[in-house]
C-alpha cells in the first residue's frame, strides 16, 4: 500500500470517530437497572452474608415481634345490674352497677347472686352436697328479691361451721332510700326481733380510711346449737342505702371478723 492509500484510510477512520460525537447524533443511553434487579442483588447479597455468618458459627440477629396485649375480659352484667368476677387468687370482685359500688370477697368464701349461673351450680358442688347447713342456706334465700338481696357469700373452709352455724356475708341494697344513718339506727332499735335471747349490743359511727362515715350495729341472739352474732354496716349513698350484713357463731366471730373488716374497707364507689 502506497502513502496516498494510507492517508485515505486514516482519514476514513478519523471521520468515523468524529461521527460518534457530532451534534445532532443520538447517544445511546446506558441500559436501565430495574428495581427487581436491585432487589435481587440485595437479596442475593443478604443471603450470601447470612451463609457466611452461618459458616462462621454465628447466629444472625432476628427481629422479635412485640407480643400483643391479652384481651381484656368482658364484664358481664346481670339482669339485676351486678357483676361477679373470680380473680386469680380466688378472691371475688363484686360490682353493683345500680348501687354504684364494688367490693372484694376474700378467697375461701363462696359468693353467689340469686338466679344467676353460680347460684344454680352451687347446688351440685361437692362442698354443698357434703354440708347440709350450707344447702339449707342456699334454699332459705331462694325466694329473696334480687332487687334488694344483691350478694351472698358463705365461708366454706373446713372447720368454719362450728355448732352448725355458718358464717356468711350478704350485700343488701335499698334503692332510693336516703335515710340518714341516725334514722337507720333508730329503725334497727325499734324493729321487732322474734328470736330468743335477743340483745342489741351497740351502735357506732366510725370513719373508714377514705373518710366515709358509716353506721355499725352489733346484735346477738340464741340459735340452734349455740349463739349467733350479727354485725351490720350501713353506707348512705346518693343511690340509696347499702348494708353489709355479717353473721357467724358468737364464739367464732374473732376468727372471721378480720376478713369482714377487709370487705368493709374494700368497698369503693364507682360511676
Amino acid at each position: 500500500m502506497n502513502r496516498n492509500q494510507l492517508q485515505i484510510s486514516g482519514l476514513a477512520v478519523l471521520l468515523a470517530i468524529l461521527a460518534c460525537v457530532l451534534p445532532g447524533q443520538t447517544i445511546q443511553p446506558a441500559p436501565e437497572t430495574s428495581s427487581n434487579t436491585i432487589e435481587t442483588v440485595i437479596a442475593g447479597t443478604a443471603q450470601a452474608a447470612a451463609e457466611q455468618t452461618e459458616q462462621a458459627g454465628l447466629i444472625a440477629a432476628t427481629a422479635t415481634p412485640i407480643p400483643a396485649e391479652p384481651p381484656t375480659p368482658t364484664v358481664q352484667v346481670s339482669v339485676s345490674g351486678t357483676s361477679l368476677i373470680v380473680r386469680d387468687d380466688q378472691s371475688t370482685l363484686f360490682i353493683d352497677h345500680k348501687a354504684g359500688i364494688q367490693l372484694l370477697i376474700p378467697a375461701g368464701w363462696m359468693s353467689y347472686r340469686l338466679n344467676e349461673d353460680e347460684y344454680f351450680k352451687a347446688f351440685d358442688s361437692d362442698i354443698v352436697l357434703q354440708n347440709p347447713d350450707i344447702m339449707e342456706r342456699l334454699t332459705v334465700v331462694r325466694d329473696s328479691d334480687p332487687v334488694y338481696f344483691r350478694l351472698d357469700a358463705i365461708d366454706i373452709r373446713p372447720g368454719h361451721i362450728p355448732d352448725g352455724i355458718i358464717s356468711n356475708i350478704n350485700v343488701v341494697f335499698q334503692p332510693g332510700d336516703v335515710r340518714s344513718l341516725e334514722d337507720w339506727e333508730r329503725a334497727e332499735r325499734d324493729r321487732y326481733h322474734p328470736t330468743a335471747d335477743f340483745k342489741f349490743i351497740s351502735a357506732s359511727y366510725p370513719q373508714l380510711a377514705n373518710g366515709t362515715r358509716i353506721l355499725i350495729i352489733e346484735q346477738s341472739w340464741a340459735a340452734v346449737g349455740g349463739k349467733k352474732y350479727y354485725r351490720g354496716v350501713f353506707f348512705s349513698l346518693s343511690t340509696g342505702t347499702v348494708v353489709l350484713d355479717f353473721y357467724t357463731n358468737n364464739n367464732f366471730k374473732d376468727t372471721v371478723l378480720p376478713e369482714f373488716d377487709q370487705v368493709i374497707n374494700s368497698l369503693t364507689l364507682i360511676n
